[in-house]
């Protein structure tokens, strides 16, 4: 295991356990509990004990529900790929791991188990039809740099102790209930602290567990490279892979195998249909490509975005495999100089944002908070008060909804350059107007989905449609009015938006046969009318 991954992993199962034992000894010091014990010895036994048993529990549920086969080294020894999976796993001493083949043509690849030695690799058919044979072996070698790091073990014991925090907390809320109004247990206090301090580990402790898989999908890409000695390989894999997810037709059964194994598989499907789509969308040329995939290295917003995420974004991850070999295919340091990135513009344009889009909600707190403190101060009449605070909010609620969907000229624009867009933003819309057609659902094959899929001369993009009558108005659309607008020569204008993912908030579209608009903005506004109502109620009840 490479000693930069090793560190990392000391350090965050370091980091988890000293918030388990810093509310542990909380606990102890209110003289401990035999159930509290018990709890987290039982934690700890099920998640070791389901270590070692998963293995055979998945191996019937994959075979069960996605009718997977599993091949010995014999019956695939004329693959290539194969022939370079087992050199790996006979230079680094472990035992050749289960294959086992799904019979769907979305690729992917993930790989599980609970020891170096009875380790699973599981790909689909998709992942060989997409890609070339060495390509596959590339998507191998990363799976078996998970299984020689150990990834199964270290992921099991943090995944442990995050449960075991957030079994304290629950612990502590219910010693805590129990006290009852009492003001005279003096533990009470101090059962308040232990659940708000155990929550707050909890919170911390998601978000480093979530950093440590992502850490370890770059080890395991760097892993991928240096065995197959090309970092090229992977990165077109990694492409390939999502390319391939957009191109083929969705269906229950594929979506089911896709999200099942999102945190194990090779690829984060939720950014596959980014991904995918920029990789269609520029026709498949480099230089195009790496522009487009910019955004997740040089934009604040993709790299916060990216927090809540498994995986790491696939640019990130790109531009990390071109440095472990000189690439011959990607150089995005090239890119950002060349492109003159404006490295100023993008963080004033980030923190513009973070303060309108959290800007209200610290005003509904901080309003709260006024209302309260005047009414036992009565800094002014009670009467006026909520109503000048719930206006205040009113006010800056409503600046957010017109950064968010300004009603400016729309632009028009085409799909490529909008993917180009390094300025892009979650929060601040640009108003845009594309000349195309619908070519399908947003998700494909769901006849409820009301979203639409949108092609212009460049390329497609996402575009999000919300009716005026909420849930009702949206299936109606899907059902009765959507399929009509197929392959119809349209103008639309919307809101782009990008962060981890890009789309089109759906104005007006306009075709010779049809026109109707989308409520996206409305539904904003009526937002801001009813928080500020509430927030006038909550105050003239307080």
């Amino acid at each position: 295991m490479a000693v930069g991954l090793m560190l990392a992993s000391l350090s965050v199962l370091g980091i988890l356990s000293g918030f388990v034992f810093a509310i542990v000894f909380a606990v102890l010091y209110l003289q401990g509990s035999v159930s509290l014990g018990l709890m987290i010895g039982l934690t700890v036994l099920f998640n070791f004990v389901m270590l070692f048993l998963s293995p055979i529990i998945s191996d019937f549920m994959y075979k069960w529900i996605y009718r997977v086969k599993f091949y010995t080294l014999d019956e695939l020894s004329d693959k290539s790929y194969i022939k370079k999976l087992k050199s790996i796993c006979d230079k680094y001493k472990i035992k050749y791991p289960r294959i086992g083949i799904i019979d769907d043509l979305n690729p992917t690849a993930f790989t599980y188990g609970s020891t170096r030695n009875n380790a699973r690799i599981v790909y689909t058919k998709g992942l060989t039809h997409f890609l070339s044979d060495d390509e596959v072996a590339s998507v191998l070698a990363h799976e078996a740099g998970h299984v020689i790091h150990r990834d199964f073990i270290v992921m099991t014991i943090a995944a442990t102790l995050l449960q075991v925090i957030y079994e304290l907390y629950i612990f502590s809320r219910m010693s805590l209930r129990s006290k009852g109004g009492s003001s005279k247990d003096k533990t009470k206090g101090i059962w308040l602290i232990v659940a708000i301090v155990s929550y707050v580990f909890y919170v911390i402790g998601t978000y480093v567990v979530l950093f440590l898989s992502r850490l370890r999908e770059y080890y395991a890409d760097e892993f991928s490279a240096k065995e197959m000695g090309n970092s090229d390989l992977l990165s077109s894999a990694l492409i390939k892979i999502a390319y391939g997810i957009v191109q083929v037709p969705d269906s229950e059964k594929t979506a089911r195998l896709l999200n099942s194994t999102r945190s194990l598989g090779i690829f984060d499907v939720k950014s596959a249909n980014d991904t995918g789509l920029t990789f269609l969308n520029t026709n498949k040329k480099k230089s195009l490509l790496e522009k487009a995939l910019l955004f997740d290295i040089v934009n604040p917003w993709a790299g916060l975005l990216e927090l809540k995420s498994t995986h790491p974004l696939i640019g990130k991850r790109i531009r990390r495999l071109s440095k472990v070999f000189k690439s011959s295919e990607f150089n995005f340091d090239k890119i950002i100089k060349e492109t003159k990135v404006n490295f100023g513009k993008l963080w004033s344009n980030f923190f513009s944002d973070i303060f309108v889009a959290y800007l209200p909600r610290v005003v509904f707190i901080v309003g709260l908070g006024a209302i309260i403190f005047n009414r036992f101060v009565g800094f002014l009449p009670w009467m006026y008060f909520p109503l000048i605070v719930a206006g205040i909010y009113f006010l800056i609620s409503l600046v957010k909804v017109n950064y968010m969907y300004p009603m400016k000229k729309f632009i028009g624009m085409n799909t490529l350059e909008l993917m180009g867009d390094l300025y892009a933003s979650p929060v601040r819309g640009k108003p845009v107007m594309l000349d195309g057609k619908v070519i399908g659902r947003g998700i494909p094959g769901l006849i409820v989905s009301e979203d639409m899929m949108y092609q212009d001369s460049t390329g497609i993009i996402y575009l999000n449609y919300e009716s005026k009558i909420p849930f009702i108005g949206n299936l109606m659309f899907a059902f009765s009015k959507l399929e009509k607008l197929k392959g119809v020569e349209s103008k639309v204008d919307g809101w782009f938006l990008r962060g981890a993912t890009h789309h089109i908030e759906l104005q007006q579209y306009k075709s010779s046969s049809s026109k109707f608009s989308g409520s996206v903005r409305f539904w904003s506004l009526v937002g801001v009318v009813f928080s500020s109502v509430l927030l006038a109620v909550i105050g003239f009840l307080i």
